[in-house]
């Protein structure tokens, strides 16, 4: 295991289960001090125990970032505490599915709250913090809903359309400083928010598993690889970027399957 992120301190939303939860044990096993953030305390807590055990630092603060002037007040009292902040993965999600016709603004603006406002409010406390020491990298996680469209997904995907756009000004204005702002896009990976979404129908993930290029669903370990990479020193001139990781499902041009139609001529 490398240790790329010795001496660095970082800050991931979300970072209980999923996704957010394997990118803080990464940071952790590479050498940075993690403060993971989330709603679940119980959750927190057993993540504070597996990084204990391989002897990494990770504090846990319990944190709904849609309280946004806690969400902000953690990121100053973290650069206070430590004399620097190195990385911050906004992650934390919210998903409220509906078909257009039939979602309220509550839901539209629920998607919004989370996926947006907290990504601003965590993007420009930390630039006021990274910009004056000349480093840092930011990573917002999106989603490949934000670049393809779907069904029932209209206020979740212009949610994430718009964290994209954001980073990518946020990459602009924080360049002159040497801090990088990128954007992660998961596809369908193994998470519990996966199986809430098909309600934990294995025969579902496996015909969507069956639907990607790579012949699988991804692994929170594997998005937590991509966001270690544009968090380190291995990426000081990536910035401004939306990463698809989805095994190849973005690029992907849908086609009738070539049997069905030979039988069909």
């Amino acid at each position: 295991m490398s240790n790329r992120f010795t001496g660095k301190v970082a800050i991931v939303t979300g970072g209980s289960m999923g996704i957010g939860r394997a990118t803080a044990l990464q940071l952790a096993k590479e050498g940075a001090q993690v403060i993971a953030c989330a709603r679940r305390q119980p959750r927190l807590d057993s993540l504070v125990e597996e990084v204990d055990a391989f002897g990494g630092k990770c504090r846990a603060v319990a944190l709904d970032i849609s309280d946004i002037g806690a969400f902000a007040a953690l990121i100053e009292n973290t650069a206070e505490e430590f004399g620097r902040l190195d990385i911050l993965v906004n992650n934390a999600p919210t998903v409220i599915g509906g078909m257009i016709v039939d979602q309220d603004i509550d839901a539209w603006r629920a998607n919004f709250g989370v996926c947006v406002e907290s990504v601003f409010i965590g993007v420009q406390a930390a630039l006021k913090v990274m910009q004056p020491q000349g480093s840092g990298s930011i990573i917002n996680i999106s989603s490949v809903s934000s670049l393809r469209a779907g069904m029932a997904a209209g206020a979740y995907s212009a949610a994430k359309a718009a964290v994209n756009q954001f980073s990518m000004c946020a990459a602009m204005e924080a360049a002159p400083y040497g801090v990088r702002v990128n954007v992660v896009a998961p596809g369908a990976v193994e998470t519990p928010g996966l199986d809430a979404s098909v309600m934990k129908n294995e025969a579902m993930k496996k015909l969507m598993a069956s639907s990607i290029p790579i012949q699988r669903l991804g692994t929170p370990e594997d998005l937590a690889q991509s966001i270690c990479f544009l968090a380190s020193d291995d990426a000081t001139f990536i910035t401004g970027i939306v990463l698809p990781v989805d095994g190849g499902k973005t690029p992907q041009l849908h086609v009738p399957d070539w049997e069905l139609t030979l039988d069909n001529r």
